[in-house]
């Protein structure tokens, strides 16, 4: 159960990853300065940062999910890198139609493949996170079974 809890907070770093890639991916293709402000969509009722909590939630229940099974670091690292490429995937296909009009999967990829040094560096608070926290579980388990 505590391996469950701590695997939630660990998801959350992805909607902070998530967040940081679109507004790099937003200044990269845009090619202007890099701003903390998510692209508009073009529906009309739509809010921007509910759609991007909307969309990281796959790749936080497959987090958390893979993470619960794993206690290697290499293995939960892996984990976490393809939860966070599964949300950059789901954040490129919300919010291209703010670059465009349509676009194809095929360029919905491309677009994930061109902004791919952003997405590393976006990935550096939710790794700082995710580390951090498993240490202090660590920590914690240890200084409860002594």
């Amino acid at each position: 159960m505590r391996r469950l809890r701590v695997r939630l907070l660990q998801s959350l770093g992805l909607v902070l990853v998530a967040y940081l890639f679109v507004c790099l991916m937003t200044a990269s293709v845009r090619q202007s300065a890099f701003a903390f402000e998510l692209p508009g969509l073009i529906e009309p009722d739509s809010n921007s940062g509910r759609e991007l909590l909307l969309f990281c939630v796959p790749g936080q229940l497959l987090f958390v999910l893979l993470g619960c099974f794993f206690r290697r670091p290499g293995l939960l690292i892996g984990a976490y890198l393809l939860a966070a490429t599964t949300t950059a995937l789901l954040q490129c296909q919300l919010f291209a139609e703010a670059f465009g009009s349509t676009w194809s999967n095929a360029e919905i990829f491309g677009l994930l493949a061109v902004n791919l040094p952003s997405l590393l560096l976006a990935l550096a608070p939710g790794l700082a996170l995710l580390w951090g926290l498993e240490r202090i579980s660590r920590v914690r388990r240890s200084h409860s079974c002594g």
